[in-house]
């Protein structure tokens, strides 16, 4: 993808969240159904989560309240959603950074879990992708776990009909990569976000791609139950 493809699309979450960022965090306020799944899979004795493109800070304080963490780091470039987090999360530690940038974890530990759910589906380019889990592996404690979500709209025709020509935009489907979507959100207001469906085959090569084994696969999530893939990595 051209870079300044990947700055348009970037550009366009950047002003969806901020104009929306509180009907976003409503529609974010209570844990998905298949956070419970994730429980069995964290590594033994973990103590810290970091938790990249953390939103409004929901599944650190769904991890927090299970007691299955006691420190947590979040990860957002909306200080607009990190407030939220922290609001959530009183006593997380928070930093505004870009994903999509690289080294934009620089300066952090290593944690037992770094967790990047429904966030990674916003960075553009799948080279970027590939860089992104990249980072987050560098990050990762010797025994620890990557836990991953990406929306699996297309899965669903009711979510499909939430997608959107790229003339809206200034686009063509020429300009983008395959599983490429722009989606319209409607609900409190009005907004058009870049989104990208990481299917199973996408998320095996990133796997591969940042040295790391998958350890378990599932659907979860939505009224179908299969609009999210979460994938539980280790090295």
């Amino acid at each position: 993808m051209r870079p300044e493809v990947v700055d348009q699309l970037l550009s366009l979450n950047q002003q969806f969240y901020s104009a929306l960022a509180d009907p976003f965090a409503q529609s974010r306020s209570t844990p998905q159904p298949g956070f419970a799944r994730l429980l069995d899979w964290l590594p033994a004795g973990a103590a810290s989560l970091l938790d990249v493109g953390c939103g409004n800070g929901r599944f650190g304080h769904y991890l927090i309240t299970q007691q299955k963490i006691s420190s947590y780091t979040g990860v957002d470039f909306s200080a607009d959603l990190l407030q939220k987090a922290h609001e959530l999360v009183p006593h997380g530690r928070f930093q505004q950074a870009d994903m999509s940038q690289p080294r934009f974890l620089h300066g952090l530990d290593q944690f037992d879990v770094v967790a990047c759910l429904a966030a990674m589906q916003h960075v553009p380019g799948h080279a970027n992708r590939a860089a992104l889990l990249q980072e987050m592996a560098a990050h990762l404690a010797e025994n620890g776990r990557i836990l991953l979500a990406n929306w699996q709209f297309m899965n669903s025709a009711r979510q499909q009909r939430k997608v959107r020509d790229w003339a809206e935009v200034g686009l063509s489907p020429n300009d983008v990569e395959a599983n490429d979507y722009l989606l319209t959100w409607q609900r409190s207001g009005f907004g058009l976000r870049y989104v990208c469906q990481v299917d199973a085959a996408e998320t095996a090569d990133l796997a591969q791609k940042a040295s790391l084994a998958i350890l378990h696969q599932f659907h979860s999530d939505g009224k179908e139950g299969n609009l999210s893939l979460y994938t539980i990595l280790g090295r």
